[in-house]
């Protein structure tokens, strides 16, 4: 059933108008951040069911819904002088305010996940989850892609023509419908001096020196199919926050489930980051792969593992030996199909404000595997040696951040 949200107004500290709607009950109030260039509260709800999927109505049967138009965006204050994240601070603030809540989740997309982690790290006791679309935390790691670059010269040319190459871009340049729609949302949402505006603002964030500081459980989702953000991004994002999980949804309507189960569920950052911490070592172990619910933590607790996160078909498991995680992973591999990587890594070694390595290596060890392979860093192919696992180097090492020298991978055999 299509939603018939009525909009409403409200005022930020610093005097801008901010046009604001709240549909849905029960569950955890979420407030769904937009980027400012499709963010049209007036519009979004009447776009094409091939465009939008109905994912606010999907949402709304089991959550409030709170959607606004940021300043300088959709039908809210156009030409705001101050755009920065202070600001993006402040409308939120004056939205959740006058809807009365205490303590709410956020969901943001693309652009907007920058806001989402600001007010986070600013607002610990407000926020209770955050769940970020194709995220970044520098803008650079987004404006400077390539084949984004390539178009930003359009705007001041032909802003139609800009609209309508951004989002096929964005949609991998296949025809049809959807990129035709928001191109056209996009126009309305803001102008293309307001757009420059901004373009240059995100250009130049940086919210990287926040992630150590959101306290709250992080969801990062990424999807495959968009041609937005590479992987790798969503993957560096999601090791950096001291409680993040990574889901890596097929669709929409994945991604809602994933979101659903992930909001039911708030447990302390903390309990992940002191599992183990009286061992000498700790064994990362991160699967992903498409099975039935539990099946994949059961393996971890059969082997002696600890299961600290579980969304979306990504499992991480914690354990004190190489061996019980690495034929922990053996099983999961044979039985499950998932894509299995395992790295050993001193509990604690990373300081509050970077990634955790152990997490993050082992993150991207599951990357680089294929669906029913297992994937180990060297530490961890060096404490086995000798107990009957053979291994291959993989080719190419891979280059992880705070790291000195590329990371060199093996496959088990």
């Amino acid at each position: 059933m299509m939603l018939e949200p009525r909009i409403q107004y409200t005022r930020t500290s610093d005097g801008v108008n901010l046009a604001y709607t709240s549909f849905g009950e029960g569950g955890v109030a979420v407030v769904a951040l937009r980027p400012p260039q499709l963010s049209h509260i007036g519009l979004e709800f009447d776009l094409p069911f091939q465009t939008r999927y109905h994912e606010f109505e999907r949402m709304a049967e089991t959550m409030q819904v709170v959607r606004f138009d940021s300043r300088g965006a959709g039908l809210s204050d156009r030409e705001v002088a101050d755009i920065s994240l202070e600001a993006r601070i402040r409308d939120i603030d004056a939205v959740v305010d006058r809807l009365g809540l205490g303590r709410f989740a956020i969901q943001a997309n693309l652009h907007a996940c920058s806001w989402a982690i600001a007010y986070a790290a600013e607002r610990p006791e407000r926020v209770s989850h955050l769940v970020l679309h194709q995220p970044y935390a520098r803008g650079s790691d987004y404006w400077g892609q390539a084949g984004r670059a390539a178009l930003e010269s359009l705007v001041t040319v032909d802003w139609v023509t800009y609209t309508e190459a951004s989002m096929s871009h964005a949609f991998g340049w296949v025809p049809g419908d959807i990129p035709r729609a928001l191109a056209a949302q996009m126009r309305a949402a803001m102008t293309p001096d307001d757009f420059l505006k901004y373009l240059q603002t995100d250009r130049e964030t940086d919210v990287t020196p926040l992630l150590g500081r959101v306290s709250c459980p992080v969801l990062v989702v990424h999807f495959d199919m968009n041609a937005l953000t590479p992987r790798d991004v969503a993957v560096r994002l999601a090791g950096a926050v001291p409680d993040g999980r990574l889901a890596l949804p097929r669709n929409l309507g994945d991604a809602i489930r994933a979101m659903d189960e992930f909001l039911a569920h708030e447990a302390p950052a903390a309990d992940a980051n002191t599992l183990f911490d009286d061992m000498p070592l700790r064994i990362v172990l991160v699967a992903n792969g498409a099975t039935r619910p539990g099946v994949i933590e059961e393996r971890i607790a059969a082997h002696g593992g600890a299961a600290v996160a579980l969304m979306g078909g990504t499992s991480t498991g914690v354990f004190g030996s190489a061996q019980a995680a690495l034929g922990c992973a053996q099983v999961l591999a044979e039985e499950t199909g998932a894509s299995v990587g395992v790295h050993a890594g001193e509990p604690g070694s990373a300081p509050a404000s970077e990634a955790d390595q152990s997490l993050v290596v082992a993150v991207r060890a599951s990357v680089v595997a294929a669906p029913g392979e297992v994937v180990v860093s060297n530490v961890v192919r060096e404490l086995v040696a000798g107990k009957g696992f053979g291994f291959r180097e993989l080719s190419a090492p891979v280059v992880v951040p705070l790291m000195t020298e590329p990371l060199r991978l093996f496959a088990l055999r």
